[in-house]
């Protein structure tokens, strides 16, 4: 956490100098400073965006930030003549998602609740593309780091808040019934807000070059963030650590961790069944939780057979509509997960829109990450190289996640495309600075 703050402070230092020569009479006057309060406000909102997305009871204010700051940049862009619209690799697939979500609603159980579910998703779109245009036009060297330093900070305070939390309600090694969670939520947030900012704090900490500060770094930033998310007691959590793991040792070249990754899961699964012998996390390793999801998913991939094309209507909770008396009525506890929608966004998805939705999502985040390595593969400095790596390790990570829950909502959302927004113009800098 202090090197975030270290880090902040300087990048804000050197936001300052550039403002004072920016601000030098007889350099562009009125339209010059009107232009440098909008690219200040854009930058500084959109850092704010990314701590604040960390604390989901600050959720409906990120929405009037958002829509404000976004309001003021397709102004701006209009008086100065500009398009709002920065072109990616995602525009195809993220333009047909939408509009087939919308095709299929007047074919939804609930119509009114599926179309509801949709404007939240095209809020998002416009997060992702009001992100990358901030960052593109209105941001400089400075403005990547920033957004990792907010997302360091955003991380280990929440971890820090999490582990003392965690302490106070009495939680122990001897099972799972207290669990680590997030302000404001709970470990299902917390879990998936760690598998978010993980990445980005081993990125941060690979950055810096003193061996010996990298190591404290390691040891004082990111350990609290491992033990926070092993306090959390959610297995798709830790899943999704091991699949990272995996993730950036194929994406760096590093196949020999990949063996040491799946090794240090092994002794994990061991260590658990072990301890479980004793009395230990006995709950933890108990196949009750699966069973619900393996009973839940069956559900929903019979609802995809029957409805492959349109689906039964997008949104999470249609799961609850659609088998509601069911639901009520039947006593095998298998079923009565189901008021808590599918566990899974993607299963959510091509059963409330059809498979071509899930088509378009996972070719969506094939081609974030595709592009990010491309990208890494191309910066000539090794700090670019790690953030682009770490983002591209996220999504692996979050996409792993929501394997197991619905997690692509609220604030976490907002967080992931601002952060995939990110890397990507990170990205397209680079390849057009050595293209030049």
């Amino acid at each position: 956490m202090a090197y975030g703050v270290l880090l902040m402070s300087e990048v804000v230092a050197e936001g300052r100098e550039e403002v004072r020569e920016v601000a030098r009479p007889g350099q562009g006057g009125i339209v010059s400073s009107y232009r440098e309060v909008v690219s200040r406000v854009q930058v500084c909102g959109l850092i704010l965006l990314t701590f604040a997305s960390f604390f989901p009871r600050l959720f409906h204010y990120e929405e009037y930030m958002f829509f404000v700051l976004f309001t003021v940049a397709v102004g701006a862009s209009w008086l100065d003549g500009r398009t709002v619209w920065v072109r990616t690799p995602l525009d195809l697939p993220f333009f047909l998602l939408v509009v087939w979500i919308l095709v299929t609603i007047p074919f939804a159980t609930d119509p009114a609740y599926s179309f509801a579910e949709w404007r939240k998703l095209v809020t998002q779109m416009l997060v992702f593309y009001w992100a990358l245009l901030v960052v593109r036009r209105y941001g400089d060297g400075a403005t990547r780091r920033q957004i990792l330093a907010a997302v360091v900070i955003g991380t280990v305070a929440l971890s820090l808040y999490a582990l003392v939390d965690f302490v106070q309600r009495n939680g122990s090694l001897m099972d799972r019934q207290v669990r680590a969670w997030a302000p404001s939520s709970d470990s299902n947030w917390l879990t998936t807000y760690l598998v978010i900012g993980i990445p980005l704090v081993v990125s941060a900490g690979l950055a810096i070059r003193t061996n010996w500060r990298r190591l404290a770094y390691f040891v004082v930033v990111l350990g609290p963030t491992l033990l926070t998310q092993v306090f959390s007691y959610m297995r798709a959590g830790w899943l999704a650590l091991v699949f990272q793991g995996i993730a950036f040792a194929l994406f760096i070249g590093r196949r020999r961790l990949i063996l040491w990754v799946l090794g240090c899961c092994l002794a994990g699964v061991l260590g658990l069944l072990t301890l479980s012998q004793v009395g230990y996390q006995k709950d933890t390793v108990h196949p009750l939780s699966l069973n619900i999801r393996l009973g839940v998913w069956k559900q929903a991939l019979e609802e995809i057979m029957a409805h492959p094309l349109v689906g039964i209507g997008y949104g999470n909770d249609t799961f609850v509509t659609r088998f509601k008396d069911l639901v009520e009525t039947d006593p095998n506890p298998l079923l009565h997960i189901s008021k808590s929608g599918p566990h899974n966004t993607f299963l959510m998805l091509a059963m409330g829109s059809g498979i071509p939705a899930l088509i378009f999502m996972v070719w969506m985040l094939v081609s974030a990450v595709r592009m990010l390595l491309h990208g890494a593969s191309q910066v000539p400095d090794e700090r670019s190289y790690v953030f682009l790596i770490g983002i591209a390790v996220m999504i692996v990570g979050f996409a792993t996640r929501n394997c197991f829950d619905y997690m692509f909502a609220g604030s976490l959302a907002y967080l992931f495309w601002i952060l995939v927004a990110t890397g990507l113009a990170e990205s397209m800098k680079k390849s057009e600075s050595l293209a030049a």
